[in-house]
């Protein structure tokens, strides 16, 4: 398991730059399905709970919405809206309970990334959807040359490989459900190019700095890294940031 540290400030503030950038693809990809009222969800991973909140609008009185995370202090409660501390490897989960199941971000992060899928998918109820939400890192680069840059990333794709993370899982999506065995499946994908400041780069900044003692660990310099994360603060720096995937599925 790979360790990080952040000050909750930061760690706040990570969150809310992942919403921002993030939140307009995954309800674009809950709007295709389409979440219907008196929906039962599931969002596992929750964060700060936008994406939970989203759902909890609109399936409305009759449906609910449990949220889960390890670390549920940034949630909250409502009306139809449940927080539940869980951890998806090993805590259960009920049997054919859910109309939808989302999670965004956490299957890269599991060295049993497959095992936690299919205990996803039992607690979809049959013709229930799926929405998987993960990054594909490995398409990270500078506009322009950068050997430092290189040096870091490739430094930061060997630190999380080595702690049993995925990082290009999102283009690997679609083969998980493929065999999970889960039927209607479609998948986006959205890259951009940003500026130096800009949402993308600042969450890659953040994990890098997160991360920095590992990155160290697996060989890069510290001026390296101090360059990079100056870069990435540039407004006259472009990145080509992660490709972030979304796939909908349904169980048949």
């Amino acid at each position: 398991m790979l360790h990080a540290s952040a000050a909750p400030d930061d760690e706040a503030a990570r969150l809310a730059l992942i919403q921002g950038y993030q939140d307009p693809l995954t309800v674009e990809a809950l709007r295709s399905l389409p979440v219907a009222v008196g929906w039962r969800c599931l969002d596992v991973g929750a964060g700060a709970g936008s994406i939970a909140r989203w759902l909890a609008a609109e399936v409305g009185s009759t449906g609910s919405v449990l949220a889960t995370d390890l670390d549920v202090s940034a949630l909250q409660t409502g009306p139809n809206l449940t927080v539940r501390r869980h951890d998806v490897r090993t805590d259960p989960l009920p049997p054919a309970e859910f109309d939808l199941v989302h999670t965004r971000l956490v299957l890269q992060h599991l060295p049993d990334r497959a095992e936690v899928l299919d205990r996803l998918v039992t607690s979809v109820r049959p013709n229930g959807h799926i929405v998987l939400g993960d990054i594909d890192f490995t398409v990270v680069r500078p506009a322009e040359p950068d050997p430092a840059f290189d040096k870091v990333h490739t430094a930061f794709d060997a630190a999380v490989r080595d702690a049993g993370w995925q990082p290009d899982l999102g283009a690997r999506l679609l083969a998980m459900v493929d065999a999970a065995g889960l039927a209607d499946a479609r998948a986006t994908c959205h890259q951009h190019v940003q500026h130096g400041g800009e949402a993308a780069p600042t969450i890659l900044a953040m994990t890098y700095q997160r991360l920095r003692p590992r990155l160290l660990a697996f060989g890069a310099a510290e001026a390296d890294v101090d360059h990079v994360l100056t870069r990435l603060a540039d407004p006259a720096f472009r990145l080509h940031g992660p490709a972030l995937w979304t796939v909908t599925a349904r169980r048949s």
